[in-house]
């Protein structure tokens, strides 16, 4: 005997004329893409100014807001608008923070008292990972010289 298949329409009308009911397929959820960002920029001490010639460690984590994971992606420090610092940070799971891997820079302060410098840390620098939000990817801090 050779079993007979019926279109899922014909057994869901066959259903309701018996009076029986038939649950919906369920999908699962989408999971969303990736979503990178960093964390404020911070200098290491808490400090918003540095004499001139002083050196100082900037850092910054990075988080993913997104369900899914990262592969390694690059990730930038500049100063000033001219980049000073590049490399390979290792991915991200989703939902998570990642606080190292070229997640820091060190910077030497230039002797020009009284001026004002701006440290900004770029994430995903080169568009690797397709991203939720691409328009969050940096932070920046103002850092002040002190007059002697």
């Amino acid at each position: 005997m050779i079993p007979m298949r019926y279109p899922r329409s014909v057994i869901a009308g066959a259903s309701v004329a018996l009076g029986l009911a038939i649950a919906p397929a369920t999908t699962a959820a989408a999971q969303t893409l990736p979503d990178l960002h960093p964390t404020a920029v911070q200098l290491e001490g808490g400090i918003n100014y540095v004499k001139a010639g002083q050196t100082v460690r900037a850092h910054s984590c990075v988080e993913n807001l997104g369900d899914q994971g990262t592969g390694v992606f690059n990730v930038a420090w500049y100063v000033d608008g001219t980049r000073q610092g590049y490399g390979s940070h290792r991915g991200v799971p989703g939902h998570s923070s990642v606080c190292n891997y070229n997640s820091a820079f060190t910077w030497t302060a230039p002797n020009d008292p009284g001026s004002d410098h701006t440290i900004k840390f770029v994430v995903d620098e080169d568009n690797f990972v397709q991203e939720s939000d691409e328009t969050n990817n940096s932070d920046s801090k103002p850092v002040g010289v002190l007059t002697p």
